[in-house]
């Protein structure tokens, strides 16, 4: 039995069959075509695979990038707001596993924060979708509660907008990727199933 050759390079065996095309392609050519030359479907088993080992990859990197700017930041005596820039990492991912956005318009989410937790009303452009959900679903109404330090989350905003600027590459969701990576979505309880918290019987 003869097996396919590759629809696209027409050299190797197509090891792999594409949603899209409905041909057969090899890895090689559907890594380098994938979200490229070929408008790939969300369900495609072999780019939901590539996407989490990127992912995996992006939050190694993250993570060894992280270690760094703490050091630099404990040197610099400006340690106390990383817990506030950790809040604000994962409730950045949680929004992006939403929706995936590039790094640009992160740093832009992060920008939007800090006008809003500024005490001086600035006038600018419209939120991005993450801006606002980050302002309006996220941590304004938890600062005007007291339950956040306005001005220690203001700080890490900034913080973390200046380092993202530096941290951003020719992959725009470097650091998107690294921090869905790092928090993955938490999963939904079962419908009717009653959860207590620890400890309780």
């Amino acid at each position: 039995m003869t097996r396919e050759r590759c629809a696209l390079c027409g050299e190797r065996i197509g090891d792999r069959r594409c949603p899209v095309l409905d041909k057969a392609l090899c890895s090689r050519c559907c890594g380098s075509h994938r979200g490229k030359g070929v408008r790939c479907v969300p369900d495609c088993p072999y780019g939901r695979q590539a996407e989490e080992r990127l992912r995996e990859k992006r939050a190694q990197e993250l993570t060894r990038a992280w270690a760094v700017w703490y050091r630099d930041l404990v040197s610099a005596g400006s340690e106390g707001i990383w817990p506030h820039v950790e809040l604000l990492a994962e409730a950045l991912a949680a929004l992006l596993h939403r929706g995936l956005a590039t790094d640009f318009e992160v740093e832009g989410a992060l920008r939007h924060l800090d006008q809003a937790l500024s005490p001086v009303v600035l006038v600018s452009s419209p939120p991005s979708p993450l801006g606002r959900a980050l302002v309006d679903e996220g941590f304004l109404p938890l600062v005007q509660e007291g339950k956040f330090d306005r001005e220690k989350l203001r700080r890490a905003a900034q913080a973390l907008s200046v380092w993202l600027a530096a941290y951003r590459s020719d992959d725009p969701l470097r650091f998107a990727r690294g921090l869905v990576g790092l928090f993955p979505p938490v999963p939904e309880p079962p419908p009717g199933l009653i959860v207590r918290p620890p400890g309780l019987a």
